[in-house]
């Protein structure tokens, strides 16, 4: 059996590239032999512990640092099934992750809840790992294997698990815009996440790696202008917290090439930002299931801000090897400017939502993936995204599920129904706003409001706590019976 490509070919940069600089954190700079030689230690205390091809593997660490690379390089070369973690003010439902995804092994930096998986250290598998030889690993990964299993949610919150072969993460790496090798990377958000990913691209392309951790705007600058020639993504709250910061608002030297699209950005916000620091920008919209869908290029942005600005509320036009439609209720194709669910299909989708068959049936229809978001093509074939079917707030990139938090306010004996949805922030990206219906024989107020949105952070984390209580009569339905969140964002963004 043929070996997985997107693991070979990423062996095969870290040999090519030996001597070079591959990875930066700090101080320490480690050259691509180090990289590999760390990998193929660290797999080897793996192996020992019954871990390889077809295991499932889970990471949980407290922070960014080069280890969780280094974790997802050894995985990938075993052939374990990967899920990686890396703790944030929005985590929970650890407990469930750990025992859905049935790992043979968990390794962690902090605390994590026993659920019967083997556990070990992650800084004690490090130490091990200094005692073995850097021997060559065979890559046991095949294109048909699952190579992770991310987890996402949906309108309930519950987490799903993602489930993408080696073959798809090779078909997600297959287009690589030019000139990323020519800047450094500099991660600045969770590589459990996009930007593990994004790392092994680069490797894969030749190119550094400088991890920050965590993001400030003073840092992010301080780094760009020690690199010299850096490319990045960012959040939508990162990119407004370097537009607000005096000593960036105008410009980061050293920064050439932005990627963005964890959540919506402002138009106005966005051509600021572009118009005052120039470089190359790029927008991604994807999912977890798809991978990336559309991309706005560089050059729509340079054609936005010199004279189409309505490109800057677009999410651009299908990438190379995907298929994308937007299509009604009975699954028929819609024309150009009429509103619909996102409909996709390419090789970079996942296989599957992990031990979920029925779900998976629900999305995934005739080779095709049901995105849950609702947008429209214009003529000219870019993409809008009008609204998202999935009830989620992205709150400093951090996925804040609308459900458990309307739970928790609920159970707050002065709330007798609770709505939440997400409105624009200047600081975060989006906020959470809550329109609460008092219960009979309590008076609304800010104290009341005050105490059930602690309950809120107690029970979930601090980002879901809302940051907005609207008190209403009566919440608004749609004709299906639904609470109509469109009109409570509506309201919510005319404060």
């Amino acid at each position: 059996m043929v070996a997985a490509r997107y693991v070979t070919e990423l062996v095969e940069a870290f040999e090519r590239n030996a001597e070079r600089p591959a990875l930066g954190s700090g101080p320490v700079v480690l050259s691509f032999r180090d990289v590999l030689d760390a990998a193929r230690r660290l797999a080897a205390v793996l192996a020992e512990s019954g871990i390889g091809r077809g295991s499932g593997l889970a990471c949980v660490a407290g922070t960014n640092r080069p280890e969780v690379l280094l974790v997802r390089i050894a995985a990938h070369q075993l052939g374990a099934r990967l899920t990686q973690v890396v703790a944030g003010p929005a985590l929970y439902g650890l407990d469930f992750v750990l025992r859905d995804c049935r790992p043979d092994l968990v390794l962690h930096d902090v605390p994590v809840p026993a659920t019967g998986a083997p556990r070990l250290d992650l800084d004690e598998a490090v130490r091990r790992a200094g005692r073995h030889a850097a021997l060559p690993v065979p890559v046991g990964a095949r294109d048909e294997d699952v190579a992770r299993v991310t987890y996402t949610g949906g309108t309930t919150g519950r987490p799903k698990g993602v489930a993408s072969t080696f073959g798809a993460m090779a078909a997600r790496n297959s287009v690589r815009p030019a000139g990323w090798a020519k800047t450094d990377y500099l991660s600045v958000t969770s590589l459990a996440q996009r930007s593990g990913g994004r790392c092994l691209e680069q490797f894969r392309a030749g190119g550094r790696v400088e991890i920050l951790d965590p993001f400030g705007t003073r840092e992010f600058a301080a780094a760009c202008r020690r690199l010299g020639a850096v490319s990045t993504y960012l959040t939508t709250s990162m990119v407004y917290r370097l537009l607000d910061d005096p000593v960036t608002a105008h410009g980061v030297p050293g920064l050439e090439v932005v990627s963005y699209g964890d959540s919506p950005v402002h138009p106005e916000r966005l051509r600021e930002a572009v118009t005052r620091w120039g470089g190359r920008w790029r927008q991604g919209y994807g999912t977890n299931e798809a991978g990336v869908i559309c991309r706005l290029t560089p050059a729509d942005h340079d054609a936005a801000v010199g004279g189409r600005p309505e490109l800057l509320g677009s999410v651009g036009r299908p990438v190379e090897g995907v298929e994308a439609e937007v299509r009604d209720e009975r699954g028929g194709r819609v024309p150009a400017g009429r509103t619909g669910e996102v409909w996709t299909r390419s090789a970079a989708m996942m296989s599957g939502y992990w031990g979920r068959p029925g779900t998976t049936a629900e999305v995934l229809r005739d080779g095709w993936l049901r995105t849950g978001d609702l947008g429209h093509f214009d003529a000219d074939g870019y993409l809008y995204l009008d609204d998202r079917a999935v009830d989620v707030v992205m709150v400093d990139g951090d996925n804040v599920y609308c459900v458990p938090v309307e739970a928790a306010l609920a159970r707050h004996p002065a709330v007798a129904q609770a709505a939440v949805v997400g409105r624009h922030s200047d600081t975060t990206g989006e906020e959470v706003c809550a329109f609460l219906v008092p219960a009979a024989g309590f008076a609304p107020g800010p104290a009341a409001a005050d105490e059930a949105c602690a309950l809120v952070e107690r029970s979930l984390a601090r980002a879901h706590r809302p940051t907005t209580v609207f008190w209403v009569r009566d919440i608004p339905l749609t004709p299906r019976g639904k609470p109509d969140k469109r009109r409570l964002r509506a309201r919510a963004a005319g404060g």
